[in-house]
This record gives structure tokens, sequence and C-alpha cells, in this order.
């Protein structure tokens, strides 16, 4: 039986395994084409709208597939969902199919063994340079100890208190330090590693982009053999694959290795030790100095910005302290772990800091806060070298496409227009009926200066007309700040502003108040979901464009007109539909939500390619008289 037809018939049982289940057209529909890509091993592209029921679609295909499938996601809710409650009601639907799983998070999220060993068995070095503040107390370090004693995931998530990121970074390695099984003497009881080890006999895995775009850029070394990867929330992954592709030269990492080198004080003595950390301060002060100088400044030539000597300076006193940690002898099992992942830290540190005083080509530089950032501009060619050659991949979101478009999504990642099929399903959900999309046509444009005040005057009208129930959706802190005081001036419902509260708690409190008002930046425009009565309004302050001066962006622009493309419609027109339709997804969640989305930039109106974007948004009737509005909410 074809791999179509065991999905045909896995989805029925899946179906009838839920209360009051019924086939959605969307939801088959994308399990075949799900299927039919895995099976005849071509590329997928697939926007699937709202409640479409998605991860059941591509989970199904990819359990009842040959050989392990990887599921990718850019949210840590989104991981938790699947291996917590997807995957173990697909256990128990499709008994007769027995299948396993497991996720594999970055090493970070790990306790790590070699790291407890060095906090309770090296002697601490007082004064050491670089050092922060430390917020760890022996006795926290102690009960995390004792508790990874007995635990068998050793997993952040698992422990059942609250741990301040000082404390764990204590126990915790990241990818860069982490010198793997064979040359940690930890790596037969690694936690990082036992969940590899479960990965590599699961059906299954569950990662995360950065983790995957780590792997691809260590050349496919991080996690397990496979031949299919499925990436959900696919509109996230230019994002995260540029960060994963390159890096940072920022002062954390000058502390981090100034902190791992506390061990070489039992084999190299306290006067070398401190020799090499005054060298290192030295040479990262000179660094930090040279960045100030270029602050928001893209990095054409590191020679030419007054960077590369101190870059190049910076690196030999890494190299120094590199070649100190191989020549010390270990008489511990704590000492050798530490000297291992000191030579990985070193390594990493010295190679990123030669790489960063002569910029290769196709890559953009800038400083941004002290820190120095190296990204590729073009994701596509990457993807298409490390992933697309050799894994049969599959893309989805509820906002893949631009103007209706998948194009423009499949060039960005570097997927062949000719040979990957490109597939947009429908939501059950009936927009006409349930929502609408009101654009302020009348207001002035974002950069007049009198917008501000006239998308104030609009956003309390809006309100009222709610009664609360409204998510303010904003793209600066600016404009959050002015809407806030604003609404504070309101009766009649509660106003939650994002920085308030934790996020956790901020949506819990919007949830559980019907006529609460949450103002929030653009970290509340995807992920949220907060169906019912309590969310009816979303407000978007203005079109989330790219920032015009932001270093990477300006080098894909530049990057598309050399290919002799028109870089607003490639570049910026994508991105800002991608994210709008976002934004405007928060809105409609169940077949019995109802309400509106304002856009309050009037260029959706009065620029051509206002249709584009409102091509990209849930198919509600778009209106621009106020009046009309006020009648819908109230209904």
């Amino acid at each position: 039986m074809s791999l179509l037809h065991k999905s045909r018939s896995a989805l029925d049982q899946v179906v009838a395994a839920k209360p009051g289940g019924a086939h959605r057209a969307g939801q088959v529909e994308m399990a075949e084409a799900v299927a039919d890509a895995l099976e005849g091993e071509h590329h997928l592209l697939v926007e699937a709208g709202t409640g479409t029921g998605k991860s059941f679609a591509y989970l199904i295909p990819a359990i009842l597939t040959e050989g392990p499938v990887v599921v990718s996601t850019a949210t840590k809710s989104l991981q938790d969902q699947l291996d917590r409650r997807d995957l173990p009601f697909l256990a128990e639907a499709l008994a007769d199919h027995p299948f396993s799983w497991a996720t594999v998070k970055g090493r970070q999220s790990y306790v790590c063994l070699a790291r407890v060993a060095e906090a309770t068995a090296l002697e601490p070095s007082q004064g050491d340079l670089f050092a922060e503040p430390s917020e760890t107390a022996g006795s926290d370090i102690e009960r995390i100890a004792r508790w990874a004693q007995d635990h068998p995931t050793g997993d952040r998530d698992d422990y059942p208190e609250a741990i301040a990121d000082a404390v764990w970074s204590e126990v915790s390695v990241s990818g860069t330090e982490c010198p793997g099984r064979e040359a940690c003497p930890f790596g037969d009881e690694c936690f990082a590693m036992a969940a590899l080890d479960r990965a590599a006999s699961s059906d299954v895995v569950i990662v995360n982009h950065h983790l995957y775009g780590t792997h691809l850029m260590a050349d496919k070394a991080v996690l397990p053999a496979h031949d299919a990867a499925i990436f959900d929330e696919g509109h996230r992954l230019q994002d995260t694959f540029a960060s994963a592709f390159g890096f940072e030269i920022a002062p954390w990492r000058f502390r981090q290795l100034a902190r791992a080198t506390r061990y070489l004080r039992g084999v190299a003595g306290s006067k070398k030790t401190d020799q090499l950390l005054e060298a290192l301060d030295a040479a990262s002060h000179a660094l930090s100095t040279a960045l100030e100088s270029q602050e928001g400044a893209r990095i054409a030539d590191a020679q030419e910005a007054g960077l590369h000597a101190p870059l190049i300076s910076a690196a030999r006193a890494v190299g120094r302290i590199a070649a100190e940690a191989r020549r010390g002898a270990t008489a511990t099992q704590a000492q050798t772990g530490a000297k291992a992942r000191l030579t990985r830290l070193t390594g990493h540190l010295e190679a990123d800091l030669t790489i960063a005083a002569s910029i290769p080509e196709g890559n953009v530089a800038w400083v941004n806060r002290g820190s120095l950032s190296v990204a590729p501009i073009d994701v596509g060619s990457l993807v298409a070298e490390h992933l697309l050659a050799d894994v049969t991949t599959v893309v989805t979101s509820a906002t893949l496409s631009s103007g209706g478009s998948l194009v423009p999504l499949a060039r960005t990642l570097g997927f062949s227009t000719d040979s990957t099929a490109g597939v947009r399903v429908t939501s059950p959900f009936d927009f006409a009926e349930q929502g609408r999309i009101y654009v302020a046509a009348s207001l002035p444009e974002p950069n007049d200066p009198a917008y501000a005040d006239a998308a104030v005057d609009e956003v309390q009208a809006l309100v009222a007309a709610a009664g609360g129930r409204a998510l303010v959706l904003t793209t600066s802190y600016r404009m959050l700040d002015r809407f806030a005081d604003a609404l504070a001036g309101l009766d009649g419902f509660r106003l939650l502003v994002q920085g308030e509260l934790p996020k956790p708690r901020l949506v819990s409190e919007f949830e559980g108040d019907e006529t609460s008002v949450l103002v929030a930046t653009m970290g509340f425009w995807e992920g949220l979901d907060v169906p019912g009565r309590a969310l009816e309004l979303v407000v978007l302050d203005r079109l989330p464009f790219p920032r015009p001066d932001d270093p990477l962006w300006v080098a894909r622009r530049e990057a598309a007109e050399r290919d002799g493309l028109q870089a607003f419609m490639t570049v910026d027109l994508p991105r800002a539909a991608m994210l709008t339709a976002q934004g405007a997804g928060r809105l409609i969640r169940t077949t019995t939500d109802r309400g509106v989305v304002a856009i309050l930039d009037s260029r959706v109106a009065r620029r051509r390619y206002g249709q584009t974007i409102l091509r990209s948004l849930p198919p509600m009737p778009v209106v621009t008289d106020s009046a009309a509005v006020a009648a819908f909410l109230a209904s």
C-alpha cells in the first residue's frame, strides 16, 4: 500500500478517535500532499490556514514513512505541543502502527555533568577578570547536582523549581563548548548525548530551527542521519538560519572564556593563568573600544573600519589560552572535562575572530550594542547546498505566501520553483461571516508627523467600540508607549502592557479577563492563541517592513538589485506581507470566533502594493468605514 493510501487510512482512524471528530478537507489535502512528497522524495511548501489541523496532517505521513523524519519548529510551545500532546494522542489512535519519537534540544537545555564536576570540585577563582556578580549560591548548584543524579533527562524544563539563568549557566554548556562524547570524560553519562541516542532510534525526531541550522553548518554531524525533514512555522526559517549560519563576537563570549580558564590554575599555576587572563582582558577591551566607534555601522572592510588589528590581537590572546590548555596535564576527571571544554571554546572563538577580520564574500557584518555580527546575505544558497540537495524537505506555516504566491518564499529559501510543489490549503473557518478587515484609509501615512496622534484617536475609538477585548500590536516601543498612555485614560476595561508582567502571565491575564486590552510589540505578532470573546479586535499600527537601515536587510536589497530584481518587491514586501498575516492571524482561532483586524496604515488603501498585503490575509471583507466597523463590533 502506498504512503498516500496509508496516510488516508490513518487519518480516518485518528478522526474516529477524536470526540465529535470529522474530516477537515484542508487537513486531508495537506496530509496527501505531504505523503506524496515524502514518498516521491520531492520538496513541498504548504501554506495551511488557521484551523486546518496541520500538525496531524504532517505527523501522520511522517510516522508512516520508512526511515526517521525530523520535525523542526520555531517555538518551544509548538515543540512541547508535538511532544506532549499530539504524538501521544497519535500513538494511542494508531495503536496498530507503533512508533517512537524523541525531542532533542540545544546543549544548554541539559545539565552538563562535566560542568557540575568542575563547579563542585575545582577551586573557584576569586577576582577573575571579566567576572560578573554571581547569582549562584553553592547550595543552588548542589541541589541541581543531586536532582541530576536521579533524573532521566537532565532537562531544565523538568526541574521542579524556577532557575535563574546565571545559576543554570554554571551547570550547562553551549554547543560551541561541548567537546562531544569521545573527548569528554562524562560522555557516556551525558544527558545531551542520551537525548541524541534516543533520537537515533526514533521514527520522529523533534528539534528547533536553530539546532537544525547548527546541524547543517556542522556537516550534518549534530542530529541523527535522516532523509526527510518537516519545518513547521516555516515563515521563521530565513531569520533563524541566518543566525545559525552566522556568528556574533560579543563581550559575553570573552567572559565565558575567562570563566572557563579557572581550571588552568590547577595545571598551569595561578601566575600563568593570571597572565593569560590579563592579556585577554587587554585584547577584549581594545576590541570593545574599536567596536564602540562603529556602533550601528555596517562593516564592509574590517581593515578600513579599524577592526582588523584588534580582532587579530584578540584571536592571538585566545590562541595563547588554547595552547596552554593543550599543554596542561590533567590529574582529575574534572580537569579533563574542563580542558576539553576550554579547547573547544577557544577553537570556536579564535576561528570566528579570524574570519571577522577578513569578512568572507557573501556575508555582511555590522555592529550593534557593542557586538559584531556576521551573517550570510543569501540564506537560500546555503539551504539549497546543505539541505535541499539530499534531504526531502517540507516547509509549512499558516503564512508562507506573499500576495497569494509561494514563489517569493521559495526563492528566499533556495527552493527551485520548477521542481518544488506548492500547496495552499484553505482554512475551515468562514472568514467572510466571522470577521472584517478595517483599513483606516483616512489616517495620515505612518511617516507623517500627524500620524501618531491620529492613530491614538483611532485606537481609542476602536477599543471603546469593542468594549475592550483587544490586542493592540505595534512595530515600535514608541507607539506602544503612546497607545498605552492613551488607553490608560479610558474606563471599562483592564489595560495590560508588555513588560509589566512575564509573557505567559500577561497572556493568561488577558485570556482570563474578557474586557481586557493587551498592548504589545513584535514578539506578540505570532504564536499567540486566544480563542473566544477575550479577543474580538486586533489592531496593527503599521505594516512591519524591515528597517531601511538594518545592515542585513540593506545587503539583501543590494543583492536583489545586482540580480536585476526590484528590491522592494522581492525583499521588503514579502516580509511585510508575511508578518502582517501573522498579526492578523491572532483573531480567528475557532469556528465561533468573530471580530475585526484593524490596520492603521493607510498605505494599504493608497499604494498599489496594498493589494498584495490584503491578498496575504485571511479572506475577510475589507472595509474603510469606521462606523461600519463599530457596528460590526457591536453586533
